[in-house]
């Protein structure tokens, strides 16, 4: 296994640890819910939703992370300030999990933000997202919360490559710290079927050059995107999927993006963070974490 040349960056972000070099530490599931089309919420503007049916999807994941030693972080996805209360509140009272504030507008991240900092959980949250189309105003609302986490969207709309998105990475890590963030995960930003092919490959050059944690959302687009995915099956699908998401470990992933649902994408991830971990432990990189998937999947 490779070993990036840059010194890696590792955060405790609410007990769990997001970056390090390949085999130091697991790729983090960061696990959609309250998303578009999520079957537990009833109304997506007034924040309700069905409690114990999200509980129950929580408790799977955690379930099944638990057996391979797959750190999770939940990413709270709301379109109205009230939906993002609710969903906070929800996963504050019934887990100890970590969160992303996952806002589709500026207005909602921001009442995610001043929430969290009310209530004293700013270390569990991860603000969404510092980008080319952040404006100042939410820039200077964010400086005066001290939020610690922030994902940083790190993409050129005008040169969406490989190339682009380096290039315009030190800008975008400027502009996040001018907002106080402390702790910056870089997500690559999956922009069509074929795009974790360029994303995965940007995790690997900003890892190498700058020693941020990486990774991306690889396959939020197949369901718009890949129309001949019902051809192949349920099973045929889902396996795409699995592989094309455990790809962007081998490319040096601190974290991937997926469906709180779709827990088949956590074994997977489990089997490669202890190939990952077995062979760079021959270039002399133990794990450092005693629940890491290359001791927990294989424990009897």
């Amino acid at each position: 296994m490779f070993k990036f040349e840059a010194e890696q960056k590792v955060y405790d972000i609410g007990g769990v640890q997001v970056g390090g070099q390949p085999g130091e530490w697991p790729t983090v599931l960061i696990a959609s819910i309250f998303y578009q089309g999520d079957r537990n919420v009833i109304d997506e503007m007034a924040g309700e939703f069905n409690r114990e049916a999200a509980r129950a999807c929580i408790d799977e994941l955690v379930r099944v992370a638990q057996m391979t030693g797959t750190p999770v972080i939940l990413d709270l996805v709301a379109a109205s300030e009230r939906a993002m209360v609710n969903y906070i509140d929800f996963v504050v009272e019934e887990t100890e999990l970590p969160f992303v504030i996952d806002g589709t507008v500026e207005r909602v991240r921001l009442a995610g933000a001043r929430h969290v900092v009310e209530h004293g959980v700013q270390a569990r949250a991860i603000y969404d997202s510092i980008g080319t189309t952040t404006r100042e105003h939410e820039l200077a609302a964010l400086r005066e919360l001290a939020l610690p986490t922030t994902l940083v969207l790190v993409l050129d709309n005008r040169r969406p490559t490989v190339a682009g998105r380096v290039s315009i990475a030190p800008k975008l890590i400027d502009l996040a710290l001018s907002a106080g963030f402390r702790q910056l995960l870089l997500d690559t930003a999956v922009l069509d079927v074929v795009e974790p092919g360029p994303a995965g490959k940007a995790i690997f050059e900003l890892k190498q050059r700058f020693g941020y944690p990486g990774g991306c959302s690889p396959t939020h687009t197949h369901r718009h995107r890949w129309k001949k995915r019902r051809g192949f099956g349920d099973l045929g699908e889902r396996t795409a999927k699995t592989s094309t998401a455990t790809s962007m470990q081998i490319l040096g992933a601190d974290f991937i993006m997926y469906g709180i649902k779709q827990t088949e994408i956590v074994p997977a991830m489990g089997m490669v963070d202890a190939l990952i971990a077995f062979t760079a432990m021959q270039n002399g990189v133990q794990p450092k974490d005693d629940r890491h998937p290359l001791y927990t999947m294989f424990a009897t």
